[in-house]
């Protein structure tokens, strides 16, 4: 499967101070113990949609709250729960969040993901349901990898299920680790050609030399895998 997406960026400036969009952001909100997480800012190509993978820092917390906000009301954010009860950290969320992001502009925009994480005090973990007729099968697991990429480079990533797993299905975005969101403009080309082989999902990354190295881009790769 090959998937190809264009993005043209440039004129990008990037500030010393975090100034969020759209003011204070909610993902530690009534959270008393939050670890904020940002994440990149993240394209959004014209009409269409895009995934990111979110963790929280160093395995030892799980997703609290979420927020996000974006370069325009037209991009739409949501991210993927898992079944159980009750609605709540741990259960619903694990230590990292998958954000999906619908765009219904006719320009590319940008969004960042943000999580707040609640750090682990023991137990948790997610409760089983029993059941006479067949319960759904477990939750996906989802896999990530990044690379930096630069101008006028070419960058290769790869992500792999386990051999005891299924692949399902897989993602890839480009993002900007920069502190405000990047003006899209004319003049710069990152395009990325993903394939699946077997269990892997393989990702080739391709930069013109139009590409700042101050904009920090990155290219995520990502595979669905089934227990």
């Amino acid at each position: 499967m090959k998937a190809f997406l264009a993005a043209l960026v440039a004129s990008l400036s990037v500030a010393a101070a975090f100034a969020p969009v759209g003011g204070a952001t909610n993902e530690c909100r009534g959270i008393m113990a939050c670890i904020r997480v940002p994440g990149p800012w993240v394209l959004v190509p014209p009409h269409g949609s895009v995934q990111y993978l979110l963790a929280c820092p160093g395995g030892r917390s799980v997703v609290g709250g979420l927020d996000a906000q974006a370069t325009s009301r037209a991009v739409r954010v949501s991210f993927d729960g898992r079944l159980g009860a009750p609605v709540s950290p741990g259960v619903t969320t694990t230590r990292y969040a998958l954000f999906r992001a619908v765009s219904t502009s006719g320009r590319p925009q940008t969004f960042q993901p943000l999580l707040g994480c609640v750090p682990l005090q023991g137990g948790g973990g997610r409760s089983t349901v029993s059941a006479r007729v067949t319960p759904v099968g477990p939750s996906l697991e989802l896999r990530s990898r990044i690379v930096i990429i630069g101008p006028g480079q070419v960058r290769f990533a790869k992500v792999a299920c386990r051999p005891d797993e299924t692949l399902v299905g897989s993602w890839h975005a480009i993002a900007f680790r920069v502190k405000k969101p990047p003006a899209i403009g004319s003049g710069t080309l990152v395009q990325v050609e993903r394939r699946r082989v077997g269990k892997k999902v393989v990702a080739t990354a391709t930069a013109t030399d139009g590409l700042s190295i101050d904009v920090h881009a990155i290219v995520q790769v990502g595979a669905e895998c089934a227990p």
